[in-house]
């Protein structure tokens, strides 16, 4: 009897090990999970601070693809006072050790042309996505700021009401 108490209270204590080791693992994992989120972050910033230092003047618009497997992506795009590109920039991968990548063949397009190049550029997915709200953005601050917004911020205000109307149905 003594025997089979023993027995029971090692395949207990086996138990518990083995619970133990996967609890601390998956806090080793989320450390490192925070830290690496961490990292992208400061690059992202760095790279938003860069873009505004270089550009004195214009707007500029920051778009994302978020996708639940695979590489999602974030754009940056810079548009002048007369809503030329100036720069195109985007980050994509599974990693973070992604960083932005500067497209150079998009500097000085009209948005028309910038549209028409993002199409066939062979560019992954979420990042013409990424770039076209990305542009959008741009746009709409460029919109707002010369006063051509009004169409576009009651537009803005009546799918913001139909999201929020949708979010609470």
């Amino acid at each position: 009897m003594f025997m089979c108490v023993r027995v029971a209270r090692e395949r207990k204590e086996t138990t518990m090990d083995y619970v133990r080791g996967a609890l601390l693992a998956l806090a080793v994992f989320w450390a490192m999970q925070v830290v690496a989120s961490w990292f992208q972050m400061r690059r992202y910033g760095d790279a938003l601070r860069r873009t505004a230092r270089r550009w004195h003047s214009g707007f500029l618009g920051v778009g994302a693809c978020k996708v639940r497997f695979g590489r999602g992506a974030i754009a940056m795009v810079v548009l002048d006072d007369a809503l030329v590109v100036r720069e195109f920039l985007s980050m994509s991968g599974l990693t973070v050790f992604s960083r932005f990548r500067q497209h150079d063949g998009f500097s000085g397009l009209s948005i028309e042309e910038f549209n028409i190049r993002l199409t066939g550029a062979g560019l992954r997915r979420s990042i013409v996505v990424a770039a076209a709200d990305a542009l959008e953005r741009a746009q709409r601050t460029a919109q707002q700021q010369t006063g051509n917004g009004d169409a576009a911020d009651a537009a803005d205000a009546d799918n913001r009401a139909a999201r929020l109307n949708s979010l609470a149905a």
